[in-house]
C-alpha cells in the first residue's frame, strides 16, 4: 500500500540527501543497495559501492545544492515514492550556478527507504544560446570553402561558437584541459551585460561579412544579435541570469523579456 505521508518522507529525504552530498558525499552509500542504479549525465552505474565511487570521483571538490522545487508521488502499491527535484548547484565556488534536475525512486526496506533509481541531469544553455552554437559551427563550416575573404569571417564564427560552448556550459572548464588564462577570460562573462557585450561583438563581426557580399553568415549574425539583446534587456530589468527559472533552464532563453 502506498505511504499516506509520502510527501513528508520525500521532503525529509531530499533535505538529508543534499545536505550529506554537500558535506561529504562518500557517506551516501547507506542510501543505495546492490540493485540500485545511478544515471549521471547519461552514464549509468549499478550497485551502492560503484555509485559512491562515481559520486566521489566527480571533477570538483566543493559543491552546494539549492533545491528550488520537489514533487513526489507514490510509485507502486508497496510504498515506493517517486521524487522529482529541480534546482541549481555551485561547484568549487564558481560564480555561475548550474541548473539541474534529479529523479529518485525510493523503495521501502526494513522500516526505512533506499534509492533504487537515481537519474541526474544538468540543464545546460537554453534554446537561443544552443542555437547560436549550432549555427556557429554549421554556417562556419559551410562558408569556409569560399575562395574569398568570407573564409576569415567563417573562421571567426567557428571560434565564436567554440567560445560560447564554454561560456554557456561552465562545467566544461572543470573537465577540459584549458589554460588558466582561457578560464579567467571565460569567467568574465558571468553577468547579463558582459554576455550581451560578447554576443553583440560576435554578431557585429558577422554583419561585417556583408562587406564581402551576402551569405548565410547573416543568419548567425541575427541570432547572435537576438541573444545579445535578451541579455541586455535582462540586465536593464536587473534580472539575475542564474536565478531565472522562466523556462526551467540556464541560458539566454530564460530571460524574461
Amino acid at each position: 500500500m502506498a505511504s499516506a505521508n509520502y510527501e513528508e518522507i520525500a521532503k525529509q529525504f531530499v533535505e538529508f540527501y543534499y545536505k550529506t552530498f554537500d558535506s561529504d558525499r562518500s557517506q551516501l552509500g547507506a542510501l543505495y543497495k546492490d540493485t540500485s542504479m545511478l544515471t549521471f549525465e547519461s552514464s549509468s552505474t549499478l550497485g551502492g559501492p560503484a555509485i559512491v565511487e562515481k559520486l566521489t570521483g566527480l571533477p570538483f571538490q566543493k559543491v552546494q545544492h539549492r533545491v528550488d522545487t520537489f514533487d513526489a508521488q507514490p510509485s507502486n502499491t508497496e510504498g515506493g515514492i517517486l521524487v522529482l527535484v529541480t534546482g541549481a548547484l555551485v561547484v568549487d565556488e564558481q560564480p555561475q550556478p548550474m541548473n539541474y534536475t534529479q529523479v529518485f525512486n525510493l523503495l521501502p526496506s526494513a522500516g526505512s527507504y533506499f534509492v533504487q533509481n537515481d537519474v541526474f541531469k544538468l540543464i545546460y544553455a537554453a534554446s537561443l544560446g544552443v542555437l547560436c552554437i549550432i549555427l556557429g559551427f554549421a554556417l562556419g563550416i559551410a562558408n569556409i570553402f569560399h575562395l574569398n575573404a568570407l573564409i576569415a569571417f567563417s573562421v571567426i564564427l567557428l571560434c565564436s561558437a567554440f567560445l560560447l560552448i564554454f561560456i554557456e556550459v561552465p562545467l566544461l572548464l572543470r573537465i577540459c584541459p584549458t589554460s588558466s588564462r582561457f578560464d579567467a577570460f571565460v569567467r568574465r562573462f558571468t553577468t547579463n551585460y558582459m554576455r550581451a557585450l560578447i554576443y553583440g561583438a560576435m554578431s557585429l563581426a558577422q554583419w561585417l561579412s556583408l562587406i564581402i557580399g551576402p551569405s548565410s553568415l547573416i543568419a548567425a549574425a541575427v541570432v547572435l544579435l537576438l541573444a545579445g539583446l535578451c541579455y541586455a534587456l535582462a540586465g536593464l530589468k536587473n534580472q539575475d541570469f542564474v536565478g531565472s527559472k522562466t523556462l526551467g533552464g540556464q541560458g539566454v532563453a530564460q530571460m524574461i523579456v
